[in-house]
C-alpha cells in the first residue's frame, strides 16, 4: 500500500486485504474495465447460454355482471315474516346470593369434596346472574346451600363410619 508521497509502508493488522477477499468474487463489477482497482473475477456468461422462455400471453379478464343481474327472472319473493316479540322476562332488582363465604367454611371446615363442590356453584350464581340466566343463578344459589348442609351431614358421620370399619376388621 502507498501513502501520499508514493512510499511503501506496511499494512495495518486490523485492515483486510482487499485482494484476498472470498466474498468478492461473488459480487458483480461494478467499477469500469480500466479502473486499478482489485475487482474480482467472477464465472463468465457461458456462450452456449439458451434465451429465457417469453412469458405466456396474459389471460382475458373474467366477465362480471353487473349488480343485481344475478337475481332469478320474476316476480320478488316475499320477506319473511317477522318473528313474534320477545316475551318480557322478569326482571329482579338483586341477585341471589352467592353464599361464597358458606362455601368456603364448608370445605375448611366439613366434608372437602362437598365443599369444593359448593365453590363452584357459588362462583357459578354471578356469571349466570349477569348473562340474564335468573333462574339458573337463582337455582346455583340454592345448590350451594344444598352442598353445604350435605357436607355438615357428612362430617359427623364419616369418622364413625371409619371407626366402625376399623374395629369389624
Amino acid at each position: 500500500m502507498t501513502d501520499r508521497t508514493g512510499g511503501e509502508h506496511p499494512r495495518e493488522p486490523e485492515q483486510p486485504d482487499p485482494t484476498s477477499d472470498a466474498w468478492s468474487a461473488w459480487l458483480p463489477r461494478l467499477d469500469r474495465p480500466e479502473s486499478t482497482l482489485p475487482q474480482a473475477s467472477g464465472p463468465a456468461p457461458a456462450a452456449d447460454a439458451t434465451p429465457p422462455l417469453p412469458l405466456p400471453p396474459p389471460t382475458p379478464p373474467v366477465p362480471t355482471l353487473p349488480p343485481g343481474s344475478w337475481r332469478r327472472a320474476g316476480p320478488p319473493t316475499p320477506a319473511p315474516p317477522l318473528p313474534p316479540p320477545l316475551q318480557a322476562q322478569p326482571t329482579y332488582a338483586v341477585s341471589p346470593p352467592s353464599r361464597l363465604g358458606l362455601a368456603i367454611l364448608c370445605t375448611v371446615l366439613c366434608f372437602l369434596p362437598f365443599g369444593i363442590v359448593a365453590i363452584v356453584r357459588s362462583v357459578s350464581v354471578g356469571p349466570l346472574w349477569r348473562r340474564g340466566r335468573f333462574g339458573e343463578a337463582e337455582a346455583a344459589s340454592r345448590s350451594v346451600l344444598a352442598w353445604c348442609l350435605g357436607a355438615a351431614l357428612v362430617w359427623p358421620v364419616l369418622p364413625l363410619l371409619l371407626v366402625v370399619a376399623i374395629f369389624a376388621l
